[in-house]
């Protein structure tokens, strides 16, 4: 609103007159300024509303008609990439069911000293170890080195870092290996990895590591397509997904002159089963041999002045041009791999993994003299560090939800569930993502219930269970058995009941947010049970006293025991 000054009527002196107008102008351009910085404000404001608004969704929409479905199938693994030591098996990610869910699913299994190369992801992930015990690691970019080697005598504290060995100086001035925190996890861990955070896992035990993982693809971190992407940082071998990502290019990319679509025909590019690429003429010279990891794009005389070295076999191999077809993803690691890792004995030893005193990580209590050495490193102080080192580096990322722990929900007639979501596993929050594990006995139920904000991807451990889904027209889109080894999805807000047919069904469903609200449509504290009892007499036109039935005759929250009839079937 602009303000208008009038001038006096009786003469003025001219200097007068230049003074008045400098102050009508003067007086205008303060009231127009203002009325911009409240617009500017109230813009400002919206833009931090927006922003605020699009962080707390995580997920973004799928394709339109992704989510309609006629019936949903049980889905096993299509396909299988072996390794030296282990294999990798997905399932095919442009199926219907995955794609509504956003999600894509694989299963790895490394077999003893088997060693899964480092990679990171386009998308967050949760990895459920179904079997087998072993060490992971997450390289977290920024976060310090808090795994060292034991200081030789006569040597300051290892945090005191030596000099690096830079070219000319003498070899046996190498410094002590340090490393970020290396993690312990058991049978029934759940593991979350978050977008672009390098992972590797490794088998210290005769029994074999079976760990199933969800990438959610749908996730607000995935700037990419809505594809699995895994980028190698050491290999030369096949990505899991690359055989399904060639069958949907086509469909998923748009022209872009660096898109893949862009890249040579099959005829013209050939790759071998390791996902080698072959040597091919451009521009009258030949191609290099080039392995499959990030680090095979960069050409040596890059990498040679990145890190500081001029050995080209350590070159030739970080590219992975020194690659078997034998070794892909996973290799052997010949007489076991040594780490780094706390003992309350043998603290600050170097020492095999397999030798090692069992220790619960979350339960381990650091004494005085830890405390000491935290502090001197600057991680036991609010005075030092730089704020990540105590948040992010610092994070719990596992926590188990199988046997033997303590149950959420128990019956022992029936069965357990057990969930992990971001109130008792932060780091769930920033993922967007939570996971349950359940275990049915013989002929219990799970009442019909549905997730209000989230997929669940249901995955058969151990057992099978008869399974039926139903979709908002009231139609059973499932109604079979759910075998060990396989994978429903079912979509948010249908309904989904099971039954088992085994001595135990075991299984874990990974959910699409962070905090899943399950609402049950039978037994205590349900829909049913929460409604007056005149609105069930009047909505299903039943008597009062069949009202009173339907709303109170069963007193279970989430697991039926097997009914009389199935325990005398039984006998």
């Amino acid at each position: 609103m602009l303000s208008y000054v009038s001038l006096p009527s009786p003469p003025l002196a001219p200097i007068n007159h230049l003074l008045l107008i400098l102050l009508f102008i003067t007086t205008t351009a303060i009231t127009i300024i203002a009325a911009m910085g409240k617009l500017l404000a109230l813009s400002v404001c919206f833009c931090f509303l927006v922003l605020g608004a699009s962080s707390i969704s995580f997920r973004q929409q799928p394709e339109e008609n992704a989510c309609q479905f006629q019936r949903l199938n049980a889905q096993r693994p299509d396909n299988r990439i072996e390794s030296e030591g282990g294999y990798i098996e997905t399932w095919n990610p442009n199926n219907q069911e995955f794609e509504c869910a956003g999600v894509a699913l694989s299963r790895l299994v490394l077999r003893r000293n088997a060693l899964r190369r480092p990679f990171y992801s386009n998308a967050p992930q949760e990895i459920f170890i179904q079997q087998g015990r072993g060490y992971f690691g997450l390289i977290f970019p920024g976060c310090p080195s808090t795994y060292e080697e034991p200081a030789q005598q006569g040597r300051r504290h290892q945090s005191q870092r030596p000099p690096r060995r830079f070219q000319g100086q003498d070899q046996s001035q190498q410094q002590q290996d340090s490393h970020q925190k290396v993690h312990r996890f058991d049978e029934g861990d759940l593991i979350a990895v978050p977008t672009g955070v390098a992972f590797w896992m490794y088998n210290d035990h005769d029994t074999d590591v079976v760990a199933v993982s969800l990438t959610d693809t749908n996730n607000n971190d995935n700037q990419l397509d809505q594809f699995p992407r895994r980028f190698n940082l050491a290999g030369n071998h096949e990505q899991e997904f690359l055989r399904y990502q060639q069958q949907s290019r086509r469909r998923s990319l748009p022209y872009s002159p660096y898109s893949p679509q862009t890249q040579p025909k099959q005829e013209d590019r050939e790759f071998s089963p390791r996902g080698q690429h072959g040597r091919r003429e451009r521009a009258g010279q030949e191609q290099e041999n080039e392995g499959g990891n990030i680090f095979s794009g960069f050409t040596p005389e890059f990498l040679a002045q990145a890190f500081q070295v001029d050995d080209r076999q350590i070159l030739q191999n970080l590219r992975g041009e020194n690659e078997s077809d034998e070794q892909g993803a996973i290799v052997t690691v010949r007489g076991g791999l040594r780490i780094l890792s706390p003992d309350r004995k043998r603290r600050q030893q170097y020492e095999r993994p397999d030798e090692e005193e069992e220790y619960d990580e979350d339960e381990y209590e650091y004494d005085e003299e830890e405390r000491q050495q935290d502090r001197r490193r600057g991680r036991g102080s609010r005075g030092s560090g730089n704020g990540i080192e105590e948040t992010i580096c610092t994070a719990s990322f596992k926590k188990n939800i199988g046997r033997n722990r303590s149950p959420d929900i128990y019956n022992p007639q029936a069965g357990s569930l057990k969930t992990a979501n971001e109130l008792n596993l932060l780091i769930l929050r920033w993922l967007g993502l939570s996971a349950e594990y359940g275990n049915l006995y013989r002929n219990a139920l799970f009442v019909p219930h549905y997730n209000t904000n989230a997929h669940s991807i249901i995955y058969a451990l151990r057992g099978r269970a008869h399974v039926q889904v139903v979709d908002s027209n009231g139609d059973r889109v499932f109604d079979e058995e759910l075998q060990e080894g396989h994978v429903l999805v079912v979509p948010q807000n249908f309904a989904v009941a099971g039954k088992s047919q085994s001595e135990n069904f075991e299984y874990v469903a990974f959910k699409t947010d962070s905090r899943p609200s399950i609402a049950n449509l039978a037994g205590e504290n349900s829909f049913i049970d929460n409604l007056p009892e005149e609105v069930v007499a009047n909505s299903y036109g039943l008597p009062r006293e069949q009202a009173r039935q339907l709303k109170n005759n069963n007193p279970f929250k989430f697991f039926v025991p097997p009914s009389e009839q199935s325990l005398r079937a039984v006998a």
